[in-house]
């Protein structure tokens, strides 16, 4: 099986997707371009893209289904913590940005955006799910290795049934980080609740 990892964008704006290709390419990076979330989901599922670990940059405001609307098809069929999801939007704000990190989303950006930090926040999401893949690969407890270090302190505190108030004064952060930081492991970690996640950990 391909484990190249591939860059998807999903835009319905011509430009963007040209000029996005474009930035990439002078990277040594390839972008593979769609102009709607039909377009994108018939590959996904005809060509196996599921199987390859990928980034994908989905815009979130485009005709027909959305690009958060696409995120939760995706999840609903099994994407994968092999996979992360950049959102790129005009019209975002923070309460969307924080939905979507919540929901597993690997980050968020606002148009217009610096081209060069989108290409860096990319090749850092490939390394991750690289590493995911590679985790997998070896067992399901090694999957533990893609938590950032304050994802696994976070994760030990969840552990010990700490409330996430208690836990964002132990580590003087805000309740709202400690939020997005639970999400993101239980994505991550495919666990679904406090229960699961202590059953993983003491594999």
């Amino acid at each position: 099986m391909n484990q190249e990892p591939n860059i998807h964008l999903v835009d319905d704006d011509e430009v963007v997707r040209d000029a996005l290709e474009a930035l990439f390419r002078s990277r040594g990076l390839a972008l593979r371009t769609y102009a709607n979330a039909d377009q994108f989901l018939r590959a996904w599922r005809d060509e196996g893209l599921a199987a390859t670990p990928s980034c994908l940059l989905l815009d979130v405001r485009m005709p027909g289904m959305s690009g958060l609307e696409l995120f939760e098809q995706l999840k609903a069929c099994g994407l994968a913590p092999r996979h992360a999801v950049i959102f790129l939007t005009g019209h975002g704000d923070i309460p969307m940005a924080v939905e979507a990190l919540r929901g597993g989303a690997y980050y968020f950006f606002e148009k217009p955006h610096s081209g060069n930090q989108l290409v860096d926040r990319v090749e850092e999401s490939l390394e991750h799910v690289c590493r995911v893949a590679e985790s997998a690969a070896r067992g399901p407890g090694a999957v533990l290795e893609t938590l950032s270090p304050r994802e696994r302190e976070i994760a030990q505190q969840i552990v010990e049934d700490r409330t996430n108030r208690q836990i964002a004064d132990a580590l003087c952060i805000s309740v709202r980080t400690v939020e997005v930081h639970r999400a993101r492991i239980f994505a991550k970690l495919e666990v679904k609740s406090a229960v699961g996640l202590a059953q993983l950990l003491a594999n």
